[in-house]
């Protein structure tokens, strides 16, 4: 999807998500609240498709996410999945609904999933939908057992890709030169960070001169991608100038072969030291990646956390509300009206009955009273800015560790092809062993093991940003060499071959 957000089930409360995404009223029969978002602006089309197979009564959005949360028991059981999609202004609205459509039907509704789907557009330039998915097998019988095959990676990888496809075909079939791309900017060789999706409520606070968080996240974020940008110019400046030097005494030693056993000590030495440097480095990202991976875990359920609280209370207000304005009522019945006197207090009984019992829901769910809700979403929203700082210095910490380990790499490939072309190969092996410091446990032991994988295999990328920096007569030197030792290598295989054929033979 080119622009996208997958969320999972577990940061949804479905009743509620499908009432707030649908701008509609939803009872929700398990903690007996109604979510009424009808006063919600924005949404221009909602619409249920059902696989064939599935009841339908389903097709009824209260009835569905109702029957949805009751077949789940535990405490934190996942009811749905949710996919957000950003629509393209160059199509008409119902170009938009039919693609949608398409979409779901061929890569959700084909395999079993209920979509749920609903298009937002408040005519501020970014139309887009969400789709709320079920996770379980449907029958005519109703819901079944979680299917596990949807939650696979490769899924969302292949639903981020149709999405693209079938916009792309779209704007063929139009005649327009847009295109989007489901890729990540990674996978599309683009180094810097995505900002953030501002949000109407940011965007508005922004056009009028006045700083969001949001906001303030997205300048952080495009002043690293600049702070990075100048980074790499210089990184690639070292890095020529370390080929240059590199080069420099490929040839001198060429040249000039004098004390050769010193410069072979002296290369090994060298490498060796390169290599203590990426096992160093590696070692710090082995703490920093779990730390920041724990991160972003926790944050969507603070955040969560934070809504439900939120909600919940906004609830109990209006409860509460509700027995205010039916005490009011009553006090206003005169003497001679004892029938509705009674008929009110009835309904006071049972109102201050429901303010108890969201209230006892409430306590058992977030372990604090209602009256601290604005304390507890505050405490909340404190720690996940907080977590949000942590993790953005170490994304930042990675990808500069990630940057060193790519400049290291690069030199101990362009060292050892050099060095391979000057002197005995076996020789410096023989040297680099020696200045091997033995491993202290298992784990370092299976960190050296993959590190020397990583720095004695050149890859073909590698060897050609070697030959690049180097005279055409001490490039073809190196290719050579390389073609040399990959033909011995095919003969060696070619050998065992013929040796395992005449053993099974015998």
């Amino acid at each position: 999807m080119g622009s996208s957000a997958y969320r999972s089930g577990e940061k949804l409360h479905s009743i509620a998500h499908a009432a707030y995404q649908a701008g509609q009223k939803i009872y929700a029969e398990g903690d007996q609240i109604t979510h009424d978002y009808t006063r919600k602006k924005g949404v221009i089309h909602n619409e249920i498709i059902l696989p064939d197979n599935a009841p339908e009564e389903y097709k009824d959005r209260q009835a569905l996410w109702n029957f949805v949360e009751k077949r789940s028991k535990r405490v934190d059981a996942q009811f749905a999945r949710e996919i957000e999609v950003a629509l393209q202004k160059e199509f008409e609205l119902q170009e938009n609904i039919e693609l949608l459509r398409e979409y779901i039907k061929e890569n959700f509704v084909a395999k079993g999933m209920i979509a749920d789907f609903a298009l937002h557009d408040k005519g501020k330039g970014n139309p887009h939908a969400h789709i709320m998915l079920t996770l379980r097998d449907v029958t005519p019988d109703g819901f079944g057992n979680i299917n596990r095959d949807w939650s696979k990676t490769a899924e969302l990888v292949s639903w981020r890709e149709n999405w693209a496809k079938i916009n792309n075909r779209k704007f063929e079939e139009k005649g327009l030169e847009e295109r989007i791309d489901h890729r990540t900017l990674k996978a599309q060789g683009i180094d810097r960070d995505p900002t953030i999706h501002l949000g109407a409520y940011a965007t508005a606070l922004e056009k009028k001169g006045i700083r969001s968080k949001r906001g303030d996240r997205n300048r952080e974020i495009k002043q690293r991608n600049e702070e990075r940008a100048a980074e790499k110019a210089q990184h690639k400046q070292e890095l020529t100038e370390s080929a240059e030097n590199a080069k420099n005494e490929f040839i001198a030693t060429n040249e000039n072969s004098v004390d050769n056993e010193r410069t072979i000590e002296k290369t090994a030495e060298h490498l060796n030291k390169l290599k203590e440097y990426y096992i160093a480095r590696e070692k710090e990202l082995s703490d920093l990646i779990p730390e920041r991976n724990k991160i972003r875990e926790e944050l969507p359920r603070l955040n969560f956390r934070a809504e439900s609280i939120d909600e919940h209370a906004k609830n109990i207000d209006v409860l509460q509300n509700k027995v205010a304005e039916l005490q009011e009522t009553r006090q206003n019945l005169n003497f001679l009206q004892w029938i509705k006197k009674q008929e009110a207090d009835e309904a006071i009984k049972q109102a201050q009955q429901d303010v108890r019992r969201a209230e006892i829901f409430f306590k058992n769910r977030f372990y604090v009273d209602p009256s601290q809700a604005p304390e507890e979403i505050k405490r909340i929203q404190e720690k996940v800015r907080k977590k949000e700082s942590d993790l953005s210095a170490k994304n930042a910490a990675i990808l500069d560790i990630m940057e060193k380990q790519d400049k290291i790499l690069l030199g101990y490939h362009t060292q050892k092809l050099l060095a391979e072309t000057q002197h005995d190969k076996n020789h410096l092996d023989k040297l680099l062993e020696q200045l091997n410091k033995p491993p202290e446990n298992i784990r370092d032991r299976l960190l050296q093991e993959r590190i020397d994988r990583r720095l004695n295999i050149i890859p073909d990328e590698s060897f050609q940003k070697v030959i690049e920096k180097l005279p055409q007569e001490h490039a073809q030197t190196l290719i050579n060499t390389r073609k040399r030792t990959k033909e011995a290598e095919q003969e060696r295989e070619k050998t065992k071959d013929r040796t395992r054929t005449i053993e099974r033979s015998r």
